[in-house]
Formats: structure tokens, sequence, C-alpha cells
């Protein structure tokens, strides 16, 4: 791209000077007079108009200056751009892949405070589940993605951010003995997140089915408020993050039940694709922010086995 020339070529036009531009770069007179004859070559075009002292631009030079500054600009808005301290603009292409409890409102403030920290960022935004959401990643269709992961998918891909631990509950009423069977459970209804936006329903009704039972269905809600008010009503059992269940379980509202094999404590991770250049400030940022949100539910051992990016 002949930048050293450009670069020498702009600053002869802006200093009128050959000395004061061997001064600037630094370099010697005879380097910078080679540097605006290899830019002609190049060109094919005769920029300075040598009969006159000091010399003047040509037509083709005058034209040539105004191209040669735009792409000296460019070139060092690159340059910014691709730095590790540059300023995150553009879009974000960001995958949630965690309980709607969760993204609901924490997860909301947090994007909130991103667009706010810098405003020439915007987000665009895909939910769905971490198996989807990563596959995304691997073709180059998110940037980054905030996903759920069972403790059986360590060593986790991306970097954990903290834990989520999903309990079985129900109302304080339902008839159930201390400690229920599967089949105990399997004859109750159950209120479930929709297959779609749902990481633990296909684990849930995998354990009833390796004892042949099924898992009955009284209703499907993705919002985790009418969820917990259909549960405490007794209009089924459901499966909640146990420390947004903790304070109605706490006043009596709720009644948590061991499910047998039933075990879903899931990693929270932040996954990213290679080379975001700016955005990877965002991302860091998104990063921190989850794992300060959610310190007191971080588990050492999940922590020992996150993998860097």
């Amino acid at each position: 791209m002949m930048l050293d020339e450009m670069r020498a070529f702009v600053l002869l036009a802006e200093t009128g000077s050959i000395q004061r531009v061997a001064e600037r770069l630094p370099l010697t007179q005879p380097a910078v007079t080679r540097q605006i004859q290899r830019l002609e070559q190049h060109l094919g075009a005769t920029l300075l108009d040598r009969r006159v002292k000091p010399p003047r631009l040509t037509p083709a030079g005058l034209a040539a200056l105004e191209r040669c500054r735009a792409i000296l600009a460019a070139v060092q808005d690159l340059k910014d751009g691709a730095g590790e301290t540059a300023e995150p603009e553009g879009s974000l292409r960001l995958g949630i892949g965690v309980l709607h409890a969760f993204a609901e409102a924490d997860f909301t403030a947090l994007l909130r405070d991103l667009r706010q920290r810098w405003p020439r960022l915007s987000l665009r935004l895909t939910g769905g589940l971490a198996h989807t959401l990563l596959a995304d990643l691997d073709r180059g269709r998110l940037d980054a993605a905030v996903v759920l992961l069972q403790e059986s998918a360590a060593p986790y891909p991306g970097r954990v951010v903290g834990q989520e631990k999903l309990v079985v509950v129900g109302a304080r009423g339902l008839a159930l003995p201390r400690r229920p069977s599967l089949a105990d459970l399997a004859a109750c209804d159950w209120v479930v997140s929709p297959r779609e936006s749902c990481d633990v329903r296909p684990a849930l009704e995998a354990l009833f089915a390796r004892e042949g039972l099924e898992l009955r269905i009284s209703a499907e809600v993705h919002d985790l408020a009418i969820q917990q008010s259909l549960i405490r009503s007794g209009f089924g059992l459901g499966v909640l993050p146990a420390r947004r269940s903790a304070p109605f379980t706490a006043r009596d509202e709720l009644r948590r039940i061991d499910l047998p094999g039933f075990r879903f404590d899931f990693a929270i991770s932040v996954v990213r694709a290679p080379h975001l250049g700016r955005l990877d400030r965002a991302v860091d940022h998104l990063e921190e922010e989850l794992r300060q949100r959610l310190a007191p539910s971080v588990v050492p051992m999940a922590q020992a086995l996150a993998v860097s990016k």
C-alpha cells in the first residue's frame, strides 16, 4: 500500500519543505525525495511541479492528496480498533443460554450497564440452549455466549463465572411421602418450561424414562414468576433455581423435594469466539460482572475446571 510514501507525500503537502518532512519522520532529505518519487512511479502520475521553488502540487497531486489522507486515516482507525485497549463499538452478537430466571432481572441490568459504559456498542441477543449457541459460535454466527453446562460436561469450554443449582419443589401441603420414589413423583403433575427453551427438561424426562415412567405435564410456562405461582398453588411440581426458591421455602410456601437420581448443578460459562478485537473488552467486562454478581454461588471445583479461552 506504500503507506510510508503516502505519509511523506501528505507531510510534504502540509509543510511545503522536504527538510521539515525529513525532520518529522525522521529521515534524510534524499530518502524523503526517493519516497515521493516511488509514489509517483507507483501511481503513474506526476504529483509535484518541480519547475517552481518550492515545488507545488499538480492537479494529479491535489487529487492524490485527498485520497492519501483518507487511506492513512482509515489505516489508523483500523489500528485503533484492533488494539486491546480500543473502545468497544459496533455490534456484539451475544447468545444467552442461562436460565430465564437469571436473565430476567440480573442479566438485563448487566446488559444495560454495558450499553451505558460504551454507547457505541449495540447488542444483538440470541436465546437458546447451550449446544445450539456453542454450535453458532463455531460457525461464526455469534461473538460470545453465556451458557449453562451440566457438571458432566467438565472440563467446560470458556470461563466459568458461577454456578446455578436447581431443586425440585412443590406446594407445602402436597400429599407426598417424606422421601418419595420416582413412581410417587411420576403420579404428580409437573409445571415445566417449554422443551425448546430448557436445558433441564430433557434430562428430567430421561430420568423418568429410564424407569419406564413418564413426566406428567400440567403446564408449560416460560415465565419464572408464573411457574412459582402455579407450583405454590398446588398446580404441580417444578424445578427452580435454588436461590430463587429459597425465600419461598423459608416462608413455608414451597417444599423442597428430594428426587432420587436428580442432581442438576450447572456451571455458568462465558464462551467467546477468537479474535474479537475491540469487542474483547466488552466481553471481559460482561464476564467480570457476572463473576461478581454470582460470587456467593461460585464453587471452587467449578473454578478449577474452568478452561481459559
